[in-house]
């Protein structure tokens, strides 16, 4: 009688620390699987961050392309113009062909604004107030606005919002 409760005594340690085996390894196996998860998901995080930074970066720099350009014109009209008046009424014509950039005469200041594209969703915008300067060194433009901006429309709103409704 002292065999038979021998053995069974000891297949049940037996079991049991294959039960506590197969726990522990369900448990590794199930934090391995968040940590992966958790990992995968910090990566496209990190990647989508890098693609806007580098999309706004992008678009800084052809905001910065259109100011150089615009101060080279508001300069080369500077030289050609005597007085402030000649300047703000030259200034109007210099940019009306100029599609990207709209220029506004705001009591005696031509206000000068453009956008660059970052997303479909999303543009930078600039707005330049031009300034008479006569010493050659002074800057001709004072930027009172350089942002980014969502470009949401009422229209893609209600887009949206009614899509799922059928009448």
């Amino acid at each position: 009688m002292n065999k038979r409760k021998k053995n069974f005594s000891s297949g049940v340690n037996v079991g049991s620390s294959s039960i506590l085996v197969t726990f522990v390894l369900l448990c590794l196996v199930t934090f391995a699987a968040l940590s992966f998860v958790s990992a995968n998901s910090d990566y496209r995080l990190s990647r989508q961050s890098a693609d806007r930074m580098g999309r706004y970066y992008e678009a800084n720099r052809m905001a910065e392309v259109y100011l150089l350009n615009i101060e080279s014109q508001i300069k080369q009209s500077v030289d050609n113009c005597s007085s402030e008046k000649e300047f703000l009424d030259g200034l109007d014509t210099v940019f009306a062909d100029n599609n990207s950039i709209e220029a506004i005469n705001l009591d005696g200041k031509i206000v000068l604004n453009y956008s660059v594209a970052i997303t479909d969703k999303q543009n930078l915008e600039v707005t330049l107030e031009t300034n008479y300067a006569d010493a050659k060194d002074d800057l001709p433009f004072t930027i009172t606005k350089w942002q980014a901006v969502s470009s949401f429309a009422e229209e893609d709103l209600d887009t949206e919002n009614n899509a799922g409704l059928l009448f």
